[in-house]
Parts: C-alpha cells; structure tokens; sequence
C-alpha cells in the first residue's frame, strides 16, 4: 500500500489550529498553515493540515506527538 500523496494544497483561513495534548497532559494549540487534499491507494480522497516549522520544513498536523483534533478558534475567543 503506498503512502498518502498531496494532490493538492490551499492557505488556510486564520483561526485553524491543531489541538493536543503533550507527554505531561499540557495543553497546545499549533497553528495549521495549509490544508492538504491527499489521496491514498484506492483513491480515497481525505484533507489535512499541515504546520510550517522553521525556514522549509512543513508536517502534517495529524503526526505530531498528540495531536487530537483540529480547531477553529474565532479572533474573538483568542483575545
């Protein structure tokens, strides 16, 4: 079975984030940069985020080390 390919990438509207939990049960709140449209084999088709890490370096959001769910938080709840 092959790995997921990007077939195609968006910018991602402020406000979207991934939410974890890290290895002492912190909270966390990581800013998704793009989406991503990834096929995988059989053609099934799903959507991702992926997170700018320095200069060059893009993750998907559902590899990092607890990763829980994805967030959309408003300019209003953040302030």
């Amino acid at each position: 079975m092959r790995e997921e390919e990007i077939v195609q990438v968006i910018p991602v509207q402020f406000g979207w984030f991934a939410y974890g939990r890290d290895e002492q049960w912190a909270e966390f709140l990581t800013p998704v940069a793009l989406w991503a449209l990834v096929e995988s084999s059989g053609s099934v088709r799903r959507v991702v985020g992926l997170s700018a890490h320095g200069l060059g370096q893009v993750t998907r959001v559902e590899e990092l080390p607890g990763f829980v769910e994805y967030r959309h938080v408003s300019q209003e709840e953040g302030a």
